[in-house]
């Protein structure tokens, strides 16, 4: 493992927790963790919360998987602190993973304490110690996840959309819709190299085409139905990255609920 000097740090991932657990009317009862990692003798516990438990319907939600992209970190403390996560769990099991990259949230990198991008690394046998803490929660499928993530050049929110069935849903679009509220949305004919279609781009490659996979990839091998990465333009202020992703959440859970 690298070294990684305090005079680097950007962030303080133990205000982080506590925040997590203020955020938390019985943060005993409630938080829990996939495990820990351990570099230059600190530790860092990385977060989970399950609300709804034993609900058929099941979604993951995460972020912080690249450090530099807060806003998705800030939107669940959000959402958690406002409770919204209410308005689910008689119907979903909802699992946040909030911080999956702590080292990188602390240091405000992409990549962890390894310099290692944590979501090229899910078709790997022997991938990083936060990876292989993480794919353990896919031993049962879900129905939903979504990844939250921001992109440092992109003029607007777009979303990946993967799913099992052979006509592609309408989900993706009433995101974009409700995204479309707080920020623009990215228009581009290509992003990231993929054609784009008004900011959702629908062609994840499939799993076997790729040497790598990132986790939205590694969900839908788990049988997952629905994977959707988010992503907020991060030139934007924290305030609007952090509404647009809160309004993507409600709508994606309200809406899948009301599918057929």
């Amino acid at each position: 493992m690298s070294s990684t000097s305090p005079s680097k740090y950007i962030r303080n991932y133990q205000d982080y927790l506590k925040r997590l657990r203020a955020a938390l009317e019985s943060p005993d009862d409630l938080l829990n963790f996939i495990g820990s990692i351990e570099v230059d003798g600190k530790n860092y516990p990385i977060p989970k919360l399950i609300f709804g438990a034993g609900n058929n319907r099941r979604v993951l939600i995460s972020a912080g998987i690249h450090g530099d992209e807060p806003a998705g970190v800030e939107a669940l403390l959000v959402f958690l602190k406002e409770k919204r996560f209410q308005r689910y769990e008689n119907e979903w099991e909802l699992t946040f993973l909030p911080c999956l990259n702590p080292t990188g949230y602390e240091l405000g990198t992409r990549n962890n304490h390894a310099d290692k991008d944590l979501n090229r690394e899910f078709k790997l046998n022997a991938p990083s110690p936060e990876v292989a803490l993480i794919v353990n929660e896919f031993k049962n499928p879900f129905d939903l996840t979504l990844e939250l993530h921001e992109d440092v050049d992109s003029p607007g929110y777009y979303l990946y959309q993967k799913e099992g069935s052979r006509t592609v849903s309408d989900l993706g679009r009433k995101i974009l819709n409700r995204a479309a509220t707080v920020l623009p949305i990215n228009m581009d004919s290509e992003i990231d190299g993929l054609e784009a279609d008004k900011g959702a781009l629908y062609r994840l490659s499939d799993p076997e085409e790729m040497d790598w996979w990132p986790m939205a990839l590694y969900s839908f091998s788990r049988n997952t139905r629905v994977c959707f990465t988010l992503e907020t333009p991060t030139s934007f202020p924290m305030e609007a990255r952090v509404g647009a992703h809160l309004e993507a959440m409600d709508v994606a859970l309200m809406e899948f609920s009301n599918r057929a």
